[in-house]
């Protein structure tokens, strides 16, 4: 049959043609395969981690929200005016995350911001010394007697000045807000995001007949072989990926999943069909095919005639096709011929550059990704500080507000006796002030409470705090009794020196005392106070012992 010896070339070199696009072919699909596999995958993870903490910081704002509000002295006595009026209030600042706004009292008597009430017997709802150890709860979704679809509740509790539990403050947001703002994510094609709650149950997906329906096994079902295993890792691992097969539409699958912080055992999910990962290559590889087999086909019937011609070529061909399958060059060189020789080892030069881009740009996208997320922690960053500054700082003195003054003052006194060192308390309030709010109004009081507060930071080691109205506290760290007597006393004789326009003389009357050996602040602080208003019964303007 291979009589002849162009006959022994044709069909020599025909193979080695052949061989080389096969190589070429599966070299070209393991290795892009497993690159673009690899980068879907931190792309997907990345992705999945970025949004759980964005819907994290969600949780985050609605907690903030809800503890502002608890602080607020008003409720905290139960002052019914006012917490209609803060539910409404807590209502418009959701801007629609929230469905309702709870207040639960110490009776467990309900309110909310529709004007319902009734007596909670939900075990969902927690009192008084489960909260011990809690600053919020966040509820599996659960159905309440007032709205007709599954909610999430999200509660803080309320202590009073005996720090004893006084009641629960809370808001009710309902499963379609998470689908919104999980659809709202911007994924790539063939992917999307859903959402499972700590008892595994599905809270969020793009099928609704899932919703509330389907609960996560870790068992492996015919139905979805391998989903099982990844459910065991959301158990032991923060974030992760796995593949599974779906086999109602016979497909190959990947999920990535990450925790939510603010949401315990809460998991977000991204799934992906694998066929749409390699879409763009399987594409890529049959253009080549089709290229390649054209060319086959030209670069045959050529052969016939001109096999003494291409010999040196094709020699020269199998030499680099040897060489670019041995190695790690990144092209094949092109080879100096105009025949159908040089054409091809063109083609296959472009080809290969063509998937080379391709896979450059696959990497811009993921480091693009990775600019966005840093970004975006970025931006969560600063929005934990604003909201930090917002939980400790009075808003009008910018003082330190009761809230943050008590945690510096346990931190201060467990310093101070472990050098023991002293520390004094100081009660403080300004004489007559209803009358400068009467005469003057209360923007000028707010004014002069500004005033006053500037005056009483002066001294920085000092730990300053508006505690409520008029009433301000100072601790007086690492200072003898005596001295700190002695600059409350020039403190006093200064600021009633001061104007503080359009008021000429303002005084004040103050309670000192000095924190005991195992002595509570709690009881340092009551004999201050009392001690302030024996200087204000005493004829105020003074400074008196506790």
């Amino acid at each position: 049959m291979l009589k002849t010896i162009k006959t022994k070339i044709i069909t020599t070199y025909s193979l080695v043609i052949i061989a080389f696009i096969s190589t070429l072919l599966l070299t070209t699909f393991l290795n892009e395969r497993n690159r673009v596999l690899e980068l879907e995958l931190v792309k997907s993870a990345e992705i999945s981690t970025m949004h759980a903490e964005i819907l994290s910081q969600e949780f985050s704002q609605y907690i903030a929200m809800l503890k502002m509000l608890s602080d607020n002295p008003l409720i905290r006595q139960g002052n019914k005016q006012s917490i209609n009026a803060q539910l409404n209030r807590l209502m418009e600042v959701g801007d629609g995350d929230f469905i309702n706004a709870i207040y639960i009292d110490q009776n467990l008597i309900l309110t909310d911001s529709k004007g319902n009430t009734n007596k909670v017997t939900h075990p969902s709802f927690i009192q008084g010394e489960q909260w011990v150890g809690k600053e919020h709860n966040i509820t599996v979704p659960v159905l309440s007697k007032f709205e007709k679809e599954p909610v999430i509740i999200v509660a803080v509790p309320i202590w009073n000045d005996q720090k004893a539990w006084a009641g629960t403050i809370a808001v009710a947001v309902p499963l379609n807000v998470l689908n919104e703002k999980l659809s709202a994510i911007k994924l790539t094609k063939g992917s999307y995001a859903w959402l499972a709650d700590s008892n595994r149950t599905v809270v969020s997906h793009p099928n609704k007949d899932f919703i509330m329906t389907v609960q996560l096994s870790t068992e492996n079902s015919e139905s979805y072989p391998g989903f099982g295993d990844i459910v065991k890792q959301t158990k032991v691992q923060d974030n992760g990926y796995g593949h599974y097969e779906d086999a109602s539409i016979d497909e190959s699958k990947i999920v990535t999943f990450s925790k939510i912080k603010n949401l315990p055992d809460w998991t977000l999910f991204v799934t992906t069909k694998e066929s749409e990962i390699f879409h763009n290559i399987y594409e890529i590889l049959y253009n080549v095919l089709i290229t390649a087999l054209i060319l086959m086909v030209v670069f045959l019937l050529l052969i016939i005639k001109l096999s003494n011609k291409i010999t040196s070529p094709l020699r020269q061909l199998t030499k680099e096709v040897k060489a670019f399958v041995k190695s790690d060059h990144n092209n094949v060189k092109v080879i100096d011929s105009k025949d159908e020789i040089g054409q091809l080892s063109k083609a296959f030069y472009d080809t290969i550059k063509t998937i080379q881009t391709h896979t450059t740009f696959l990497e811009e996208m993921v480091d693009q990704r990775t600019q966005e997320v840093s970004e975006k922690n970025i931006i969560l960053k600063e929005q934990n500080n604003k909201l930090e500054k917002i939980a400790s700082q009075d808003p009008l003195t910018k003082l330190y507000n009761r809230r943050a003054f008590n945690t510096l003052v346990d931190k201060e006194t467990s310093r101070a006796k472990k050098n023991k060192r002293p520390v004094s308390l100081v009660v403080l309030d300004i004489d007559h002030f209803k009358e400068v709010n009467d005469q003057f109004g209360h923007e000028i009081g707010d004014d002069v409470l500004c005033s006053l507060a500037n005056e009483l930071t002066s001294d920085n080691d000092n730990i300053v705090c508006r505690w409520g109205g008029e009433e301000f506290v100072i601790l007086i760290p690492d200072v003898e009794p005596d001295t700190a007597y002695s600059y409350m006393e020039t403190l006093r004789q200064q600021i009633s020196k001061t104007e503080f326009p359009p008021i000429k003389r303002l005084t004040f009357s103050a309670g000192i005392a000095t924190i005991r050996l195992n002595e509570s602040f709690k009881k340092c602080f009551q004999r201050a106070d009392k001690a302030m208003y024996e200087a204000k019964a005493a004829g105020r303007n003074q400074v008196i012992w506790g």
